[in-house]
């Protein structure tokens, strides 16, 4: 029964900790969320305070509250922007929410002057270049296309690389991609005459 409770608080302690400025957790839910066309409001304020999207309010501790008073000062900023810099795609009224373009949020902070999150930054140039185009991609078809220009197209089958190289290259060429999505994407792209190391 101890460890259970133990568990339990362990586990509270690391979904509160998600709701502070910056968390672990950011950059992964920054590159989900700038995959979206249309944000909320209260989204773009969170995203654009260093926050996850749907950071609770009025948590309590001192820490929370500052937190809370620069997330309202963002979103305020957010709303004072619509209709002139910022285009409402989609509005609900009596307690609905706001949806505005994702990609003019970049533009406007910028015009306005408002630092935006080097890992916000990241998420959405990776987005944008990597998966924003003509064609439907995903990060592990665009991983395997990355390995098989870069490992396999002139590589030397008497001497291939290893699982290991590879899989160490996709960790860094693409830090979006887990561990074993990473190992699956060698495996698939593995060339045919070669045996596994």
């Amino acid at each position: 029964m101890e460890d259970n409770t133990q568990e339990r608080k362990t586990r509270a302690i690391k979904r509160s900790g998600l709701f502070y400025q910056y968390p672990d957790e950011y950059y992964q839910y920054a590159l989900e969320w700038c995959s979206y066309p249309h944000w909320t409001i209260e989204e773009t304020a969170n995203l654009l305070t260093g926050c996850v999207p749907h950071r609770e309010m009025f948590l309590k501790g001192k820490q929370h509250r500052q937190l809370d008073e620069d997330v309202l000062e963002m979103e305020n900023r957010v709303r004072g922007a619509l209709h002139k810099d910022l285009e409402v795609v989609k509005s609900q009224k009596y307690f609905g929410k706001t949806y505005i373009l994702s990609e003019q949020v970049f533009e406007w902070a910028h015009r306005d002057g408002i630092v935006i999150p080097k890992e916000l930054s990241k998420a959405e140039e990776l987005i944008r270049h990597r998966y924003k185009g003509n064609h439907y991609s995903t990060p592990c078809l665009e991983a395997a296309k990355w390995v098989v220009e870069n490992f396999w197209e002139h590589a030397n089958l008497r001497e291939p690389p290893t699982s290991g190289a590879i899989i160490q290259a996709l960790l860094q060429q693409f830090p979006e991609l887990s561990g074993a999505e990473c190992d699956l994407v060698e495996k698939i792209t593995r060339h045919p005459l070669t045996r596994p190391d």
